[in-house]
């Protein structure tokens, strides 16, 4: 694809998002979509900001401002990320859906927020100079787009995220917790187990009483729920474990630090406790009715946009669903790509009567 093909496109949304597909950008190398991207919007009138990663000088933030771009920048600021998970699955599309990487994570949501800023700029042009889009690199891996982005000096009033949440806003984005625990017992022969201690029995033990836990339950936000997702241990069939270990995460949804003291309580030193992650949930901004929200236990870049809790609202939305996100049927249908569009332009455009 040729920067041509999103230029051809700029008017029919299906078409953009089927030529931002067929570019790979599986995190890592976002650089050819970031190039093309970035000619778009020139070619669309906005002052573009390229923000080479530290780590990495051929990867890139993009952030695209319809006034020059001087700090704090824009008061309302759109953002979502260019890579997406492997592998790369190019796009097909019947007369509902669109199919193939990235269709809802996350180059619909590019699509939907580009389109939904050419329709505020074009119905409400007195707004435009407070609009931008900041796009990352690196949201799927390690997040090291929007660790590079906070050195932009950004502080908009309004932080709108696009993530596939069903066409829905946020009410809480939920933290994650992830431990490996590390058991260790002492070697024999198995038919002689009295000599030994079995490392594997000991962090079984310990596993089924964290999967007994009542872990904290929310009806607006959700649950808290823990995933094991590996197990490793033993020497030889016949022989007592001396080692074993597992590595779990939670999804958490009220205090990242309370649930790790919680986990030391019940492993009361039966094993060890390495901590491989730690990030808290992030209270985002609630929206009015009609709006419909749903937590979501997918972790966005709201974490690490270092000025998220100082901001007049954070918001995280978008079309499409989690449920295929990632996977080798990920889709988003049509009609609800074309919604969006005017859901952001209705939303903007409450928004705006709190902005000067």
């Amino acid at each position: 694809m040729n920067n041509n093909s999103l230029i051809e496109s700029k008017d029919d949304i299906e078409e953009f998002l089927m030529n931002l597909m067929s570019i790979d950008s599986t995190t890592g190398k976002e650089w050819i979509l970031g190039n093309l991207i970035k000619d778009f919007l020139e070619d669309e009138g906005f002052n573009i900001t390229v923000q080479p990663l530290t780590s990495d000088k051929n990867r890139f933030n993009i952030l695209a401002t319809w006034a020059p771009f001087i700090p704090p920048g824009p008061k309302i600021l759109f953002n979502t990320h260019l890579d997406t998970v492997p592998p790369y699955i190019p796009p097909t599309k019947n007369e509902e859906n669109i199919f193939g990487r990235g269709a809802n994570d996350a180059k619909g949501q590019i699509a939907s927020q580009i389109f939904a800023m050419k329709k505020i700029i074009k119905e409400m042009p007195n707004l435009a100079i407070h609009l931008g889009l900041l796009l990352v690199v690196g949201e799927e891996k390690r997040h090291d787009g929007m660790k590079e982005a906070n050195k932009l000096g950004l502080k908009p009033d309004y932080l709108i995220i696009g993530e596939p949440i069903d066409s829905k806003f946020a009410s809480l984005q939920k933290g994650a917790a992830s431990f490996k625990l590390i058991a260790k017992g002492i070697a024999a022969h198995s038919g002689t187990p009295e000599k030994g201690e079995n490392a594997i029995n000991k962090l079984l033990d310990v596993l089924e009483d964290l999967r007994n836990y009542e872990w904290p339950n929310d009806s607006d936000f959700g649950n808290t729920t823990l995933n094991i997702g590996f197990i490793e241990g033993g020497q030889a069939l016949n022989a007592l474990a001396a080692n074993a270990s597992a590595s779990i995460m939670f999804r958490v949804t009220k205090s990242s630090k309370e649930l790790l003291e919680t986990v030391k309580t019940i492993v009361n030193e039966r094993v060890e406790i390495e901590v491989l992650g730690f990030i808290e949930p992030v209270k985002v901004t609630i929206p009015p009715a009609p709006y419909e929200t749903q937590p979501i236990s997918g972790i966005s870049d709201a974490a690490f946009f270092e000025k998220h809790d100082k901001l007049k609202g954070i918001y995280i939305y978008g079309p499409g669903s989690i449920e295929s996100a990632h996977s080798e049927n990920e889709f988003i249908s049509i009609n609800d790509l074309k919604k969006s569009v005017n859901v952001l332009f209705d939303f903007v455009k409450m928004l705006s009567s709190n902005v000067q």
